[in-house]
Order: structure tokens, then C-alpha cells, then sequence
């Protein structure tokens, strides 16, 4: 407990690590003070690794020694775990020994041996404490929202084993109502179509989603022969047939990887979308019979699915929808330390919603300045960042393409505006320019960061406020200003957006009002500084050889603009 004498803090260490997407953070007095995920320090895109590089920028960043920790929250439990893991694994012996042993010995060599893990971190005073998995999901979600009295959702693959969780959350009381578990997962089967359709799991589902604006769901009563969908929305998988090998008896040959798509690629992704949303919104609707609540909090990995959330409002009776920006298993390391300090240590909730994720790493201008060096580039320094923030709005309206990395890196799957590629989202031909910059496919879509007050000018908004600055919504352009943003309005004529206020990123706000009185627009195409396969850039020599490996016109890095 908290020494109330000394009035010492009280730090929270949160980690979550080992399915993918691992990551830590550091709660102070119940403030996240810093976040980071894995893959930014490995360089390996959703790494599932114990997180020890983003511990140990956790202590660096905000100046705590492990000794400063009193409490870690482990994001779920692994006793729990590893038990329906048993379960699978001993299905697959002896047919599959080779499976067995590789999972029996990942588990024993690692996965339950977190003490000793910690301990030589130097962790050696702090109590650990397990949340649930679901648990952890729902607490980052309602603990960072604006609600004291909510419904909430968690709906992913898989935790130790539930998929999907119902909540009625008021105060800092987090109850389940009803829950479905493995292997019932909508999660799950968005990943298995990932995977028949030649992409990758818990990678390129969000790919998917974009594919899909491209198809009719023309099969989408297929998905029927494999799944049944029951009342309360809960999904029933038929796992005698739930096979790639069956799927191809029903949708056609799967796709390989390197094969093209083809149009009926596209419909299934249309028709696995639309089942999808289906399922999504039966189980919503159920939940709000159940609470009879307006306002809806959504935690879990398919609560990364944007598309579906932009309908939420004209399918369900819900009003009032947060969504946290790491929805997945990043934003787990935050909810299991939130609730272990709303719950365990502080008995009375805070409203404090968290609307802006900027707890990462950042550098000061004489790093920049030694980097820039080292490559022996051109560049102009400037003395403030008013004149930084001109210059780079003149080069936006001149159809230049931006590598901008400013202040702390956001946490999440996001770029926000610290790490960012930005463009002109008036230009047509900007999609497909940053797509080959980034080398990805071509029928990819780019995100908006609009500014706040204008987002109602240019798309059609359910409710107003600071609540889309996750890029976690997709919502329908306004057929008057198609015309000023055509890069980024995707095929079906919608958009994910970003809103962006002074008070969340003044830098970012400055960038794009500043564009928006040269040009009438108010708002920047926006997606993560990263080529494909690379996870977001964290320091400025990965920015830089980003910027020179491509045909970024100018890097603006910090008081910096670097020429090539």
C-alpha cells in the first residue's frame, strides 16, 4: 500500500507478453507515465517476446529503478492458460509429436517461470499479481474512458479461454454477465479466412478489411455451412468441418501468398466481413438488452475492426461508443495495471479519458543532429517550431511527401502524428505514391487526421467530442468533400479517421491548421512511418534509413528538415 507518511509514489509496472503483440507500462499514482511495445525495439513486427527491451525503456524513460516497483500486473493468468493449451496439445499426440513437444517446451521453458523472468530484471521486492485476460481488455478500455456506468465488450481469438465477454461496468466494478468460449470465436475465424486468403494471422487482418470494399458478400450464407450464429449473437463454430481444407469445398482454392487476387478473393473478404459485422452487432444488441445502457466501452482484437465500429450507432441502440486506441494485447499491459490500481490499491475511480497515447521514447535535437551527421545529409535547422511547422505546411501543399517524427512515439498500433508519413490528401495519385513507398498493396487505404472542430465538415459523425483520435472508426465521407481529400477516401467512399485537438498534439494540430489556411483542407493523409514487414520507426537512425531507402521527398525530425 501507499506509504501516506512519505507520501512516496506508487508505480505499477503492467506487461503483457507471449501471445503477440507484447508490451510494458508504467502506471504512477495511476497515471500512465510511459508505454512501449516489443516489436519497436526488436525490430520484429508484433513480437511476441517477453518485453524486456519495453521494460526496461519504462524505468529509462521516467527515471525508475526496479526497486521503485511495488506492484507488476501480468496481464492474464498462465496457470489458466497453459491448461487449455495442454488440452489442445494432447489432441494433437502422437499424430503430431512434433507440436507437442515444441509447445510442452515453450511452456515449461518459459511461459510459467514469470518470477524468476522478473527477479533478473531486478524486480526482487515487487508483488506480481495475475489479472484474466478479458479482464485485462475490458479494464483498458472502461478504466480510460469517460464512463462511470457502461456496457462493455471484449471479443478477440482467444484469452486462457474465453473469446468473447459481456460487462456491465459501473465504478470501478468490472461484472461478466455472459461469456463464450474456445474454440466459439469470432476472432479466430476472422483469422482462419486471413490465412485462406494468402495473408497472415494476427498480422494482416486489417488488410482483409480493406480488401473487402472491394467485393459483394456474394457468400456470405456460406458462412453458415461453418458457423451458426445463435440469438444472443454468440458464434457456434461447427469444428468437425472448421479446416482450410474444408473451406476450399466451400469457398473455392485457397490463395497463396505470392498468387494474385482475384475477384472472388474480394467477395469473400466482402462476405467475411458482413458475417463478421452480423455476429458483432446481434452480440451488441444483446448486450444492451441486457444493461439497457447507452454508452458502450470495446476492448479485445476485433475491436480493432473499424469499419465494423463506424456502424455501431446505425445498428445498435448504443449512443455513446469508446473504443481505446492499443485495443489488442498491447492495450493489455495498461488494463491489467489500471485495474490492479483502481481495484487492489485505490477505491475510488478517477474520470480521467485517456485521448492521447504519447508515452513512448523521444530525442533531443544534438541526438537528431549526431544522426543526421553520421549519414552526411543536407538539412536546414530551424529555430522554432512555428517556422518548422510553415515550412513543412508549404512542402504539404506542393504534393511533397513528408517522413515526420516529432516528440514521444505513440503507443499502440497507430501512428498519431509523432511517427508518421504524411501527404496531401487533395492529391488523387497520393495513394498510390505512398503505397509504393511503403511497398504495399495497392488496394490499401490511408487514414485522416482531421482537426477537430471541421471532422463534422467532412464526414458523417454519430457524436461529437475528442472520442476518434485512435483511428479506430470508419466512417462515410460527405459527398461534398470528396473532392478535397480523394487520396484518402477509400472504395466504398468511407474513411478511417483521426481527430486531432491542440490540447492532445499541439505540434500535429499546428502542422495541419497551418495546411488548412494554405489550402482550404483541414486535414493530412496520415499512416505509420514503416515500410511492409517493419514494425513503426522508434529512433531517428530507423527514420532516416527509411527515409533514404525510399522516395519520401523531405524527413522533418524534430527542428530538422532533411534533403536528400
Amino acid at each position: 500500500m501507499r506509504n501516506l507518511r512519505t507520501k512516496k509514489p506508487l508505480f505499477i509496472l503492467g506487461v503483457s507478453a507471449y501471445y503477440h503483440d507484447s508490451s510494458a507500462c508504467l502506471l504512477k499514482d495511476g497515471r500512465v507515465i510511459a508505454a512501449f511495445e516489443e516489436e519497436r525495439f526488436s525490430r520484429k513486427k508484433h513480437d511476441n517476446r517477453f518485453p524486456v527491451n519495453a521494460i526496461k525503456m519504462c524505468l529509462k524513460t521516467s527515471r525508475v529503478k526496479p526497486r521503485d516497483i511495488q506492484y507488476i500486473a501480468y496481464y492474464e493468468k498462465p496457470l489458466l492458460k497453459f491448461e487449455r493449451t495442454l488440452e489442445i496439445l494432447m489432441e494433437m499426440w502422437p499424430r503430431d509429436s512434433a507440436s507437442f513437444v515444441k509447445g510442452i517446451r515453450s511452456w515449461l521453458g518459459r511461459k510459467l517461470r514469470l518470477k524468476n523472468t522478473f527477479k533478473k530484471l531486478g524486480f526482487k521486492n515487487a508483488k506480481i499479481l495475475y489479472s484474466t485476460h478479458h479482464l485485462s481488455h475490458a479494464a483498458a478500455t472502461y478504466l480510460t474512458s469517460p464512463f462511470r456506468n457502461t456496457a462493455v465488450l471484449t471479443i478477440d481469438g482467444i484469452g486462457e479461454y474465453q473469446t468473447t465477454v459481456l460487462w456491465r461496468a459501473q465504478g470501478t466494478k468490472l461484472t461478466p454477465l455472459k461469456e463464450l468460449n474456445f474454440p466459439h470465436s469470432l476472432g479466430l475465424l476472422y483469422s482462419a479466412f486471413t490465412a485462406f486468403l494468402g495473408f497472415k494471422v494476427n498480422n494482416d487482418e486489417y488488410k482483409v478489411m480493406g480488401l473487402s470494399a472491394y467485393g459483394k458478400p456474394r457468400y456470405k450464407e456460406r458462412f453458415k455451412l461453418i458457423a451458426d450464429i445463435c440469438k444472443d449473437g454468440s458464434l457456434r463454430l461447427k469444428t468437425d468441418i472448421f479446416w482450410i481444407q474444408n473451406f476450399e469445398k466451400v469457398f473455392g482454392k485457397r490463395r497463396l501468398s505470392n498468387e494474385n487476387i482475384t475477384q472472388r478473393h474480394k467477395d469473400v473478404a466482402s462476405s467475411l466481413q458482413s458475417f463478421m459485422e452480423e455476429v458483432y452487432f446481434k452480440t451488441l444488441n444483446y448486450l444492451y438488452e441486457l444493461i439497457g445502457e447507452k454508452n458502450l466501452c470495446i476492448g479485445g482484437g476485433v475491436g480493432l475492426n473499424s469499419l465494423a465500429n463506424g456502424k455501431i450507432w446505425e445498428n445498435t441502440p448504443f449512443k455513446n461508443v469508446w473504443v481505446f486506441g492499443p485495443a489488442g494485447d498491447s492495450g493489455s499491459s495498461v488494463g491489467s495495471a489500471l485495474f490492479t490500481y483502481n481495484k487492489l490499491i485505490d477505491k475510488k475511480r478517477k474520470i480521467e479519458p485517456q485521448t492521447q497515447l504519447f508515452f513512448g521514447s523521444n530525442y533531443s535535437n544534438n541526438e537528431v543532429l549526431q544522426e543526421i551527421k553520421k549519414y552526411g545529409l543536407r538539412f536546414r535547422k530551424f529555430k522554432s517550431k512555428k517556422e518548422l511547422v510553415n515550412k513543412t505546411a508549404e512542402l504539404l501543399s506542393k504534393n511533397k511527401i513528408i517522413g515526420w517524427f516529432q516528440g514521444r512515439m505513440e503507443f499502440g498500433p497507430r501512428a498519431l502524428g509523432a511517427r508518421s508519413i504524411l501527404a496531401n490528401p487533395k492529391n488523387r495519385d497520393m495513394k498510390r505514391k505512398v503505397n509504393l513507398i511503403k511497398r504495399r498493396e495497392q488496394f490499401r487505404p490511408f487514414a485522416g487526421s482531421i482537426l477537430e472542430e471541421k471532422a463534422g465538415e467532412y464526414f458523417e459523425l454519430p457524436q461529437t467530442g475528442g472520442w476518434f483520435s485512435f483511428m479506430n472508426f470508419v466512417f462515410p465521407v460527405k459527398k461534398q468533400a470528396r473532392d478535397k481529400i480523394s487520396a484518402i477516401v477509400h472504395k466504398d467512399g468511407t474513411c478511417r479517421i483521426q481527430t486531432v485537438s491542440k490540447k492532445e498534439n499541439e505540434l500535429y494540430y499546428l502542422l495541419i491548421k497551418r495546411f488548412y489556411e494554405k489550402t482550404g483542407i483541414a486535414c493530412l493523409l496520415n499512416t505509420s512511418f514503416n515500410l511492409k514487414g517493419e514494425p513503426i520507426v522508434e529512433n531517428p537512425s530507423q527514420a532516416i534509413n527509411d527515409f533514404l531507402r525510399t522516395s519520401m521527398d523531405y524527413l522533418v525530425i524534430e527542428n530538422f528538415i532533411v534533403y536528400k
